[in-house]
């Protein structure tokens, strides 16, 4: 039978080791070097979140099997990571961290490395993924004694806590430097971020942006953006980026910087009517290359109609058009451009596309 592990003993034992390393930080443990490759690899946030999680477990009952990633494990320190992680590591991590893993997946376990049963060297990984890997299957049964895994926890502690701190001061740096921007500077990050593309990235933030300023939180309303292609890592994602008004579903917003169809639209739609919209608004990045929205999707607009469901598609310099115009009154362009820098972490965006958000609103 799989060990259970208590949350709140867990989440107790990260407490605990935070409030340790705030005071005195770990400055070496016994697989110092496995996390510092686990904590540096391209591609290797999975692992993270498999170390960390591990670590949390055995020091929380020393029974548990750190290889484990599965109840069905055959282990008899066989246990279930994957919830541990969700109710306990992700919320520690993105509350009391900073989000210091990057963050953008509240459920990080259902990724593919932590699919297998148990950590082993035949689970399929490359890159810097399989390094991480071979070292973790290595290094963690070396770990044979309580203080061994509480000093190895200390350490990734010690590494997140300085990766928190810094995001606290870029953020500072970043609220400093656009505290007195106006719109038309708004308008000038929005448009050249949109140039960049960042895989899609970049529409997503543009998009965010403006729905904030056109549905105000402080009206009740929650813009909600998901990782860039991801789709449906969420839940409750019933689109690209979900709008609600008092906690019930308002609208899906589809976004697509490359080309689409009107196939693509219809999909679209069914997808979003099986999710009790009643509405979906597709919005088209500046690297779709649609010419004429208004004939190409008039169609499928129409069908859709018929059945009591409203399709609008629009192109993002429009929608950018309308909403400045329309809010250019309301707009305090410091909150909206704070927000975007905070959502660039929330969606998963690469380092490219932190750098480049920072490194502009900065220059501010």
């Amino acid at each position: 039978m799989a060990i259970e592990i208590n949350k709140l003993d867990a989440g107790r034992v990260l407490r605990e080791s935070y409030e340790r390393v705030k005071k005195t930080p770990q400055t070496s443990c016994k697989i110092a070097r496995e996390i510092c490759m686990a904590m540096t690899g391209k591609g290797c946030l999975t692992y993270q979140y498999i170390l960390l999680t591990a670590l949390v477990a055995k020091s929380t009952d020393f029974r548990v099997d750190m290889l484990s990633l599965q109840v069905e494990d055959t282990s008899s320190g066989a246990y279930a990571p994957r919830t541990l992680c969700s109710e306990v590591i992700y919320p520690f991590q993105k509350q009391i961290l900073s989000n210091a893993l990057d963050g953008n997946n509240a459920d990080p376990l259902v990724n593919k490395p932590a699919r297998y049963s148990r950590l082993t060297k035949f689970n399929a990984a490359r890159g810097d993924g399989k390094k991480v890997l071979d070292a973790l299957c290595d290094a963690l049964p070396t770990l044979t004694t309580k203080e061994e895994v509480r000093d190895a926890l200390d350490y990734m502690l010690t590494r997140l806590l300085a990766i928190a701190r810094e995001n606290q001061e870029k953020r500072r740096s970043v609220r400093a430097a656009i505290q007195d921007t106006d719109t038309a500077a708004l308008y000038t990050f929005l448009s050249d971020l949109l140039d960049q593309g960042f895989g899609g990235a970049a529409l997503v933030l543009v998009t965010y942006a403006l729905f904030l300023i056109h549905f105000p939180p402080e009206m009740g309303y929650k813009i909600i953006p998901h990782p860039v292609n991801q789709a449906g890592s969420s839940s409750r994602q019933k689109s690209d980026l979900d709008i609600e008004l008092n906690g019930r579903p308002l609208l899906g917003v589809e976004l697509k910087d490359k080309p689409f169809t009107a196939d693509d639209v219809a999909r679209a739609a069914n997808t979003a009517m099986s999710s009790k919209l009643k509405s979906l608004l597709f919005i088209s990045g500046r690297h779709a290359g649609i010419q004429s929205i208004p004939t190409y999707f008039s169609e499928v607009k129409k069908t859709y109609a018929k059945l009591g469901f409203s399709v609008g598609v629009i192109d993002i310099d429009e929608f950018m058009d309308l909403i400045l115009v329309t809010h250019s009154d309301s707009i305090t362009a410091s909150n909206v451009l704070s927000a975007v820098y905070d959502c660039v972490f929330d969606i998963g965006g690469t380092v490219e596309t932190q750098t480049w958000v920072y490194s502009r609103l900065k220059a501010l």
